[in-house]
């Protein structure tokens, strides 16, 4: 009885290690961007967050919690800075920022090849990074009131692109 544990054990760990093996090589040139809106805001031109953005705010840590992030980039206002400072803070990052009048999905792809980035921005600037790395026009605008959806573009080495539109659906009391 010892010997078959032991070895169904071994075969464990042995088909453990192949798989992480090969979730590596997938990896290998793997870009990925999760495209955030900035949380819920006070009124104003460069508004806070409300007390509900900040639970939303820290509600994004959870979220990525086993998922590697290289990068944590914000739009240079308070609020997508405060969206993006939780998860910064949880990951030993900084909150990097970028300018929205100059950045494309192409100039993103370009600085941050092979890496994992969460970029925090703007209803209606979040889908045109994903359409401009998808080469289409597939997302409009989010709505002003939708805080739930973000897009996530993954980019191949070949430069192939699968993007989705999901959505969180935080408990935010």
């Amino acid at each position: 009885m010892k010997n078959i544990v032991l070895i169904l054990a071994l075969a464990l760990v042995s088909c453990n290690n192949s798989n992480s093996q090969d979730t590596e090589k997938d990896d290998d040139g793997l870009t990925t961007f999760y495209f955030i809106r900035h949380a819920e805001k006070q009124q104003g031109a460069d508004p806070d967050l409300t007390v509900y953005g900040e639970q939303r705010a820290t509600e994004w840590v959870n979220y990525f919690f086993l998922k590697d992030v290289d990068h944590v980039i914000s739009s240079d206002t308070k609020r997508t800075r405060a969206t993006a400072a939780p998860l910064a803070k949880a990951k030993k990052l900084d909150v990097e920022t970028y300018d929205v009048s100059t950045v494309t999905g192409k100039s993103l792809l370009e600085q941050y090849r092979g890496k994992t980035v969460v970029l925090y921005g703007h209803s209606n600037t979040i889908n045109k990074y994903a359409n401009d790395l998808q080469k289409d026009t597939n997302y409009p605008e989010l709505d002003d009131a939708d805080f739930d959806h973000f897009f996530i573009v993954k980019i191949d080495e070949n430069g192939n692109t699968n993007a989705v539109k999901e959505s969180m659906d935080f408990d935010i009391d």
